[in-house]
């Protein structure tokens, strides 16, 4: 596979989905947005929040493995779990003592967007769609600001018993709190020592720890429910978020009803516009009975298109009941990329999906359901264009616009991903999945689903990392729409 083969089809790619995109009438975005404390740590911050603390308790609590965060120790140990495995991590957090110990004890270096849906609304908004719905059930005054200013993205608001699409900063609820996230940042090759314990970070990374208050609730409001009709035209939907559902509420309901609640918006979204496309974006969640609910009732039949990265796909496989290939998958070494491929194609069989997009360090993957609408090149021009602008996001830390997002054409192909890609040309033509001539274009016929593998632009030294993978995402995503609805066309 040539380099400069693959730099050439990144360019031809981001220009064939900048034309594209003006075909679209809209995006709908739901459910999650927050504010998000960002803190890029440094070796002194760590020292001294391991210093807060007996180094044998740290290490009680790292064997402990909490799976949320309901004092500081928690914190600390989650924070080296997650930087000596050099893994994105999301723990909840349920009350807002952790968000006050960590302004008092660390403080963050700035705020901005967070949440997989304020996140990509805001991408969408800035690469000049026509319309970007977004929709958050908790929407602050606070939360409203954090919206960008395009003119472009507007957001559902009941005035009169009727809804209305209004900017985010004339559409949010007085009197409602603001939910805080904190996102620690670290890089590679830090150097890490708690109780003896040496080692270095090997990779960039980062935890999050999620604030989940009491009164959040994954739902639509039910008069906006009753008048979806309101936020169209929209060509596609993109759903996040879920994994705020909890098992049980203090009010005695379940995440049985929310999960109800979430597939009716599903379905009358679809009944209104039966050629629009769902896309349920993941992201980690701890609770394996809401991960096997998620991914069995809301986007198994229901949903058209699936994003996750390589620890998203192994747990999604656990509650499956596929551990063996889960293990594959996250223990990664010279054969992780097949088991990576492997499990995105159980992915699809196990969900009845139409499309599964998984994205890795270096290189991406998409499973595709036999007869969709466009040809592999047309699949793959849509990841080759979320490559360009994760790589824009990397450099610069954010996209403001089109033009802006060129920049990341300068960035290199990865030659890691490159030769992942190599790895696994040998097992598909060895077991005559495809052969060579086709694979030289990222290309595998099955006789059931089809795939393209492509090797993506990867930043050396990112200004952040937090929404890269909403970023290739919702590139990837809106990319196919457009194209689609240009064949539409006719042009």
């Amino acid at each position: 596979m040539d380099i400069e083969e693959w730099e050439q089809r990144h360019a031809e790619a981001f220009y064939n989905a900048k034309e594209a995109l003006p075909y679209l009438d809209g995006m709908f975005v739901a459910y999650n947005s927050n504010i998000d404390a960002i803190r890029h740590l440094t070796e002194e911050d760590l020292s001294k929040l391991v210093g807060f603390f007996d180094e044998s308790d740290i290490q009680d609590r790292v064997a402990a493995y909490p799976r949320e965060i309901a004092e500081p120790l928690d914190f600390v140990a989650r924070l080296l779990i997650s930087m000596r495995e050099g893994k994105a991590a999301e723990v909840p957090a349920y009350t807002a003592d952790i968000h006050e110990w960590l302004k008092e004890h660390l403080g963050f270096d700035y705020a901005r967007m967070g949440g997989q849906a304020g996140i990509i609304s805001n991408l969408l908004g800035r690469l000049g769609l026509k319309k970007v719905v977004a929709y958050v059930p908790w929407l602050s005054e606070e939360q409203a600001e954090y919206f960008t200013a395009t003119g472009n993205i507007l957001h559902p608001k009941v005035e009169n018993g009727k809804v209305l699409l209004k900017p985010p900063g004339e559409a949010f609820k007085p009197g409602i709190g603001s939910k805080v996230n904190w996102i620690l940042e670290y890089s590679k090759d830090m150097n890490v020592t708690c109780a003896g314990n040496t080692f270095k970070v090997p990779r960039d990374n980062r935890l999050i720890i999620s604030s989940r208050p009491k009164w959040l609730r994954l739902d639509m409001d039910k008069q906006i429910y009753e008048q979806l009709d309101t936020l169209l035209p929209v060509d596609g939907a993109m759903l996040s978020g879920y994994q705020m559902i909890k098992e049980e509420y203090e009010d005695g309901s379940t995440y049985k009803d929310y999960v109800e609640n979430s597939v009716k918006v599903i379905e009358k979204l679809k009944s209104l516009n039966p050629e629009l496309r769902i896309h349920v974006e993941l992201t980690s969640i701890q609770n394996r009975l809401i991960r096997k609910a998620i991914l069995t009732e809301i986007v198994a039949r229901h949903v058209h298109s699936l994003g996750l990265d390589t620890v998203e796909v192994a747990n999604a496989l656990n509650v499956l009941g596929h551990e063996e290939l889960s293990y594959s998958v996250i223990r990664k070494g010279e054969n992780g990329i097949m088991s990576l491929y492997q499990g995105a194609v159980q992915l699809m069989k196990d969900l009845d999906l139409e499309r599964v997009h998984v994205h890795s360090l270096g290189f991406y993957i998409c499973i595709l359901a036999k007869g969709h609408p466009l040809t592999l090149k047309e699949h793959r021009d849509s990841l080759l264009f979320s490559s360009v602008l994760a790589a824009a996001q990397a450099l610069n830390g954010n996209i403001e616009n089109l033009a802006e997002a060129e920049a990341g054409l300068e960035v290199p192909v990865s030659s890691i991903g490159l030769e992942d890609l190599e790895n696994f040309q040998l097992y598909c033509t060895g077991r005559k999945l495809c052969t060579p001539d086709e694979f030289e274009y990222g290309y595998v016929y099955g006789s059931e689903h089809d795939a393209i593998l492509i090797p993506s632009k990867v930043v050396e030294r990112p200004k952040a990392t937090v929404g890269i993978g909403d970023t290739i995402s919702a590139g990837a995503f809106v990319a196919m729409l457009a194209k689609i609805k240009q064949k539409h066309s006719g042009k």
